[in-house]
């Protein structure tokens, strides 16, 4: 009986959080932004990205609201004013899925000779179904200054390097050459290279090391490549 009553307890509880969420989900956030097509084209309005569906909703001056896909627009981006940055889209191979010419959308959020994007985790395990409704993932600044929501890659010559796999995919193949340089940075500043905002701060570093040398200052970027 107890065991009944503990189930049926759950199950209620299930249910409440499944309706709640129905029935509370957020507005779309505007921004004035722009987007590029592949053409080149490009178009100025009001823009909110949901990043579960993983299209960019443009509200026209009509008020209209037009939505695109990461294989329509090659790029897109606003001011943040809330995090006070540029943030920027753009539109890639997903290498992960089974059709290889699929396009998604990965937030840039660092630009130089080795490129970080990333892309939402999807949600795993029990609540899968309560939370994993694109109406929740509507582009906010909760959302957008945390780590933990989020898978990170760096983008080289057409291929995703997952963070979960640093030294053997990111590290070692690319960034050797400043091996000295980058493990007395990591020293110095007590950096944990085990964490994303770590390998973050040592990315930096090395495209910083990369720019400032005389042998590899005309390193592209991310923006001279894509554009």
């Amino acid at each position: 009986m107890a065991k009944l009553y503990i189930v049926a307890t759950i199950g209620l509880f299930v249910l409440f959080l499944s309706s709640t969420f129905t029935f509370a989900h957020p507005d779309p956030i505007w921004h004035s932004g722009q987007l590029t097509f592949w053409n080149k084209t490009t178009l100025q309005g009001d823009l909110s990205y949901n990043w579960s569906a993983e299209m960019i909703l443009l509200r026209q001056t009509d008020g209209r609201v037009r939505t695109f896909s990461a294989n329509q627009i090659n790029r897109f981006g606003w001011f943040d004013y809330a995090l006070h940055k540029q943030r920027v889209f753009i539109s890639v191979s997903d290498a992960g899925d089974k059709n290889k010419d699929r396009q998604a959308f990965f937030e840039l959020c660092m630009d130089g000779p080795l490129a970080v994007v990333r892309r939402l985790r999807r949600p795993h395990g029990l609540f899968r179904r309560t939370f994993s409704n694109p109406a929740y993932y509507a582009d906010q600044p909760e959302l957008a200054k945390s780590h933990e929501h989020f898978d990170y890659f760096v983008y080289d010559a057409g291929r995703l390097r997952a963070f979960d796999h640093y030294y053997l995919d990111i590290y070692d193949p690319l960034m050797m050459s400043y091996d000295r340089e980058l493990k007395q940075y990591v020293m110095t500043h007590n950096i944990n290279d085990r964490t994303i905002l770590g390998r973050l701060v040592i990315i930096d570093h090395f495209n910083h090391l990369v720019q400032q040398d005389p042998k590899t200052a005309s390193a592209k970027s991310m923006s001279n490549v894509q554009e």
